[in-house]
């Protein structure tokens, strides 16, 4: 077993007041006599609680910025703003999910690790990297791949066996191509995360400590016992045990609500020594959909406490620098129990220094002003707003309605239930389910809705299920006249899979449990089930539509087409206000959902990068809007929220 220089255990409550004090000067002070003499090398020195660089104290002020929320055209920007506010090193996460979509498919995206960690390097930044596997980040599945549930006798986050050898497959991959990146190497990587808020998983906390051990293993192995390794959880000193290896750093999460003073002292009641970190720094904070407003962190607020900490001799991660958007189906959701559940929204924007589209905000300026008192900024100006452009309305006259179409949208089978997208490898979108119905007709009751079902009887619709209000629900049919021979069809949305607690693996997508009609259990009839990827039918020559399509006398959830020119240089935010609920496709990039009736997001932020310069088409899957109600869509200039 390899050993690790363990700090102090606290000995004497006398330490907690006045060790502390000692603890916030000691690192400024101290200073080796040495160092030119040393190889590259980044520790700790926990007798003075002390990162030391090439031997020399060490602070790392750094931002989070996440390669996978970002175009890659625009990372040397933002880290050059990143540094242009101050601060010296990066951090971010790797997701798994980003480049393991399938199991048995071909890696994708490995480059963007690589090329991201490089670019850092040539800036001058540093990295604090966190691999994981599982990263939270309000991301899909919390990184984690969807098709981990399709394995038998699967746990998440414990030492499960197929969970962890489906972890060791992964980084035999991903590690050796970060080794080369260490700082020990010649590389910007100055520290590495074990895990993430382990502490704060479970109901009762899971606390399994061999789990955390076996990751710890798999990095000494592959990048070597010289590395900074530590772990982060909230601060409560139940979860730091339960989230903390021996030897390790601890690191703390917290915002602009707590007293840095505070939350460092009950760290030094668990860890007597060591640097101190808050490792989430939270700038601002995420957006749900049905959220009243946007989040919002005052920046003066954020100024202060950033401050508090750098006056303990404290190194800071700003929780975001820069959030970027859950392009696609990437968003994660929040259920505690299995029905109190809630989906983020397709904005990342999380209140930042920078904004979604990259610009600087009164929070960069705030934060840079604190940051001048103890740095030397860089040179050269802070760079202006980025253009944005605008557009007249875009003419949505094409139509392909799903029902009836469904030969273009994915496979179906015919088969009982319950039937997840899951079986169907298949990870975001949609899934479909119809049967034929012969007799009396009364209601239909679905249970475990995951997550939003649209109910039709006979390609009319009668109900919706929302799991943010309940998993479970019941649609009660109209009065029948004429033939009692009818057609029922259910489609489920996957508003995003469950990114942090227990019930993670427990979120498969589509009717989970069953369905009764006449209160009666229906699952063993023949049902017609579809696996919708609605992302494949809109690759060039898959939609062969007639200007003029129109939609039939009921709506039914269908595909609006309109072409239009674009200068192709500038970023642009598309206004779907009048529109129902959907998801927004611009040349066949999926810009994610739009539910501008709901909010709090409104307009979707579309980078210039995803535009060519003359011809271009944009194509939404409406599901809920009858469409004699909606208006053509725009591009404008601005990021709306609800109430701004």
């Amino acid at each position: 077993m390899i050993s690790f220089q363990s700090p102090v255990d606290v000995k004497d409550s006398m330490f907690i007041v006045f060790g502390l004090l000692f603890s916030y000067a000691s690192c400024s002070s101290f200073s080796s006599s040495n160092s030119s003499s040393l190889q590259r090398s980044f520790k700790i020195d926990w007798e003075n609680d002390c990162f030391l660089k090439d031997g020399q104290p060490f602070h790392f002020y750094s931002g989070g910025m996440h390669y996978f929320r970002v175009p890659r055209q625009y990372w040397r920007d933002r880290l050059q703003k990143l540094r242009l506010a101050g601060l010296n090193t990066l951090q971010t996460y790797i997701a798994w999910n980003a480049h393991q979509p399938q199991e048995d498919g071909q890696m994708v995206g490995l480059h963007d690790i690589t090329e991201y960690l490089t670019l850092a390097g040539e800036m001058g930044l540093n990295v604090v990297l966190r691999p994981g596997p599982y990263i939270c980040a309000e991301w899909d599945f919390g990184g984690l791949p969807y098709w981990l549930l399709n394995k038998p006798g699967i746990e998440f986050r414990v030492y499960s066996e197929p969970y962890v050898a489906a972890i060791t497959k992964w980084f035999d991959i991903l590690l050796p191509k970060v080794k080369p990146f260490l700082y020990k190497n010649g590389g910007p990587i100055i520290a590495v995360q074990v895990e993430n808020e382990y502490g704060a998983y479970g109901r009762p906390l899971v606390c399994d400590h061999k789990y955390l051990q076996f990751l710890l293993n798999l990095y000494l192995d592959y990048l070597g016992e010289d590395v900074v390794y530590y772990t982060v959880d909230n601060t409560n000193v139940v979860r730091l045990a339960c989230g903390a290896l021996p030897g390790l750093l601890k690191t703390l999460d917290f915002g602009t609500n707590k007293i840095p003073h505070f939350q460092f002292k009950m760290l030094r009641q668990f860890q007597a020594n060591g640097p101190l970190v808050n490792t989430e720094f939270w700038t601002g904070w995420f957006d749900k959909w049905g959220d009243s407003q946007h989040a919002n962190v005052s920046a003066s607020k954020v100024a202060t406490r950033l401050e508090q900490m750098i006056a303990l001799n404290a190194s800071v991660n700003l929780y975001m620098f820069e959030g970027g958007t859950n392009f696609g189906f990437t968003n994660g959701a929040m259920s505690k129990d299995g029905y109190a559940y809630n989906a983020r929204v397709t904005s990342y924007d999380y209140d930042s220094p920078l904004s979604e589209a990259g610009d600087v905000t009164p929070k960069f300026w705030a934060i840079r002003k604190v940051m001048k008192k103890y740095v030397v900024i860089p040179p050269g100006p802070v760079p202006a707003h980025s253009p944005k452009w605008s557009s007249g309305e875009i003419k949505m006259s094409a139509v392909v309605p799903l029902l009836g179409n469904l030969n273009l949208f994915g496979r179906c089978t015919v088969g009982k239930l319950p039937r997840t997208m899951e079986s169907f490898n298949q990870s975001g979108g949609f899934i479909f389910y119809q049967v034929e119905w012969t007799g009396l007709l009364k209601n239909i009751s679905l249970y475990n809705v995951h997550d939003r079902a649209i109910v039709f009887l006979d390609n009319v619709r009668v109900g919706t299920i929302d799991r943010r209000f309940s998993a479970n629900g019941t649609v009660i049919f109209p009065s029948l006249e004429g033939s009692a021979y009818k057609t029922i069809s259910i489609l489920v949305e996957n508003m995003g899979r469950v990114n942090h607690g227990s019930y993670m693996g427990e979120d498969y997508k589509g009717i989970t449990k069953m369905v009764l009609i006449n209160g009666e259990i229906v699952n063993s009839l023949n049902w017609t089930i579809c696996s919708v990827a609605i992302e494949q039918i809109t690759k060039p020559g898959t939609l062969d539509i007639a200007e003029g399509d129109s939609v039939a006398d009921h709506f039914t959830p269908s595909f609006f087409c309109g072409n239009f020119s674009s200068p192709g240089v500038h970023d642009t935010f598309l206004d779907p206000r009048g529109w129902g609920k959907g998801i927004a496709f611009l040349n066949n990039v999926n810009l994610g959902r739009y539910w501008p009736g709901v909010g709090p997001q409104v307009t979707m932020y579309a980078p210039a990068v995803f535009f060519e310069s003359g011809d271009n088409q944009l194509c939404l899957f409406e599901v809920d809007s009858f469409p004699d109600s909606l208006r053509d869509p725009f591009w404008g200039q601005d990021k709306i929220w609800t109430f701004d």
